[in-house]
């Protein structure tokens, strides 16, 4: 096969010197097939190899940064080795992935595990990829996945976290990563909330896009209306709450964490069953520190509403 060598032994792979360089082997195997043949006794699939992606293909990924993007093309980025080998472990949509000729080899050997899950790879040189991503959190590896956020939730949810005006996105993807971590089945946001689907929430949530069930709505009160009705009780994170410390909701719940500059926004106050705060520790809540930031108070209160309850089954 002319321009390289091909990994995969039938012509159609991806050229040796296609790859990046940590991939490029001296000897009859390279590191990266060795390392495939350490963990598997047959040889590597085919790797799907696309030409370098054009101009334009790389303009329409660069847009998946901004929401406006993500809507018109019903996909999102994941960035970074971690995040895409959380994506290949949740069995994310992917529909394409991206790899630097400069990424580093944990990064590089992900393009036998993307080949083995049907994933088509580019490479392509690390200034082409610095314009679809940010460089410094994708350490030389971009994927693209299909939109996984909903717009209604299951009707089977019993135990569900509702973001209400929650704006910043690490804080939007570490909530998902901690409610995935407890065993919340459903996170919900309200169009105030920042996207789950953004590359700083998605980094944030560290693979927990793909253990929850995410969903996104107008506003969140027909959202807790339905889950009253089905018998779901709804409470609120607030300070003029009851303790954390006696809360035992029991049964199907729903928690809604607000907003840390404005609290809950009066449609949810006013369809809570219950409320519920955090009561600071001996000696604290001075008064260079009002509250709790609302990841921290939400695992807090997870832990208390989920965590125990596992426990103590």
């Amino acid at each position: 096969m002319a321009g390289g060598e091909a990994i995969g032994g039938n012509g159609a792979g991806l050229k040796r010197d296609a790859l990046p360089r940590c991939l490029h082997g001296k000897g009859p195997r390279s590191w990266a097939q060795r390392l495939w043949a350490s963990w598997h006794p047959r040889p590597p699939p085919t790797l799907l190899h696309l030409p370098p992606p054009t101009r334009q293909h790389l303009r329409d990924l660069a847009t998946l940064s901004r929401r406006k993007g993500r809507d018109a093309q019903g996909q999102f980025l994941v960035e970074g080795v971690r995040s895409v080998e959380a994506a290949l472990d949740g069995g994310a949509p992917l529909v394409e992935a991206l790899v630097s000729d400069a990424a580093s080899e944990r990064g590089a050997a992900l393009v036998a595990r993307l080949a083995a899950a049907g994933v088509p790879v580019h490479v392509l040189p690390a200034r082409d990829l610095d314009r679809v991503g940010d460089a410094r959190s994708s350490q030389g590896v971009v994927a693209v996945a299909r939109r996984v956020v909903a717009g209604a939730l299951p009707a089977s949810a019993g135990r569900v976290l509702l973001l209400d005006g929650v704006q910043d996105p690490g804080n939007v993807g570490a909530l998902v990563r901690t409610a995935a971590w407890f065993g919340a089945e459903a996170v919900v946001a309200d169009e105030t909330t920042a996207d789950f689907e953004g590359p700083k929430a998605v980094r944030a949530a560290m693979g927990g896009v793909w253990d929850v069930a995410l969903v996104r709505v107008p506003a969140l009160a027909p959202v807790l209306d339905a889950l009253r009705a089905q018998g779901v009780a709804v409470w609120g994170a607030d300070l003029g709450g009851a303790t954390a410390r006696a809360w035992t909701p029991g049964g199907p719940a729903a928690l809604v964490m607000g907003s840390e500059a404005h609290g809950l926004s009066p449609d949810v106050r006013e369809r809570l069953d219950g409320r519920v705060a955090i009561a600071a520790g001996r000696g604290g809540g001075g008064r260079g520190v009002e509250s709790l930031n609302v990841v921290v108070a939400a695992g807090v209160l997870l832990h208390q509403w989920l965590g125990q309850s596992d426990a103590a089954a």
